[in-house]
């Protein structure tokens, strides 16, 4: 059951699920995501600062941005992730959220720096940061802090180097959500799928950084384009790779929607 305490920190118990794990029945990737997800959706539910509150009452919607997992221990099936949420000071134009993941041994699982921004559907814009937090109490620095700075993230179209061959994914039903546009959880999804199968049984990813670009919608052409500096990274032991999610514009030009960096290790 998630709860708020009284210094404004969500807190959550997730169990691990087979549907959560791969082959070896350790998390993949997508589910800290999906826990990223789930616990910012619940803390401003718990509100009345959701996204169905915010659609009902005013036409607005959360919609994240930029996204940075570190992941220390790769929970199990039926471990329980024992999760702790909250907001932070605006950082430039978006509204941090932060999230701990710990073990029942009470090992750090995972940490994420999120970047949201509400978007009036009215006027395509986002409103101001201090409007969107203005309804969470942001705990005070020494009971609990992470610096929301993430840094620059470098895209893929920065070098030339090693190239997998592109990945083409078929958009479901079940990558849509609410708003009718293809789920931010999707993307990452979509990311791992480019790899081949070989590499995900090596390879355990350690740290993902985020960011969605643009909206995408059902029907439209992407392609997954995934990048690397080293001449064989696939056996390497600690490579890092670039991401970058495409679709295919009116006038035949490809426009990012979606890129990342993920730096590897061996299992």
């Amino acid at each position: 059951m998630f709860t708020i305490d009284e210094n404004g920190i969500g807190h959550d118990s997730i169990e691990v699920r087979s549907a959560d794990t791969d082959r070896f029945f350790k998390s993949r990737i997508p589910f800290f995501f999906i826990m990223l997800q789930e616990v910012a959706g619940k803390h401003s539910t718990k509100l009345h600062y959701g996204v169905p509150d915010l659609l009902a009452s005013e036409n607005k919607t959360w919609v994240i941005v930029r996204a940075k997992i570190t992941i220390d221990k790769l929970p199990v099936w039926l471990d329980t992730v024992n999760i702790e949420t909250w907001a932070e000071e605006p950082f430039k134009l978006f509204a941090p959220r932060l999230v701990q993941g710990r073990t029942d041994d009470g090992e750090t699982a995972f940490t994420a720096i999120s970047h949201w921004v509400i978007i009036d559907l009215n006027r395509k814009r986002p409103i101001r940061p201090n409007e969107a937090l203005e309804h969470f109490k942001i705990p005070a620095k020494d009971i609990k802090y992470i610096n929301p700075d993430i840094g620059k993230l470098r895209i893929a179209e920065d070098f030339k180097g090693y190239r997998l061959p592109d990945f083409i994914p078929r958009t479901t039903y079940y990558d849509t959500d609410t708003n009718g546009h293809i789920n931010n959880i999707s993307y990452v999804n979509w990311l791992c799928d480019a790899f081949p199968f070989s590499f995900l049984d090596s390879h355990l990813i350690k740290t993902i950084d985020c960011h969605w670009i643009k909206q995408t919608f059902d029907g439209e052409e992407l392609a997954v384009e995934t990048y690397a500096q080293e001449d064989n990274p696939l056996s390497s032991a600690n490579p890092v790779f670039y991401t970058r999610v495409v679709k295919k514009a009116e006038d035949g030009t490809l426009v990012p929607v979606f890129e990342a960096e993920t730096e590897w290790t061996t299992r």
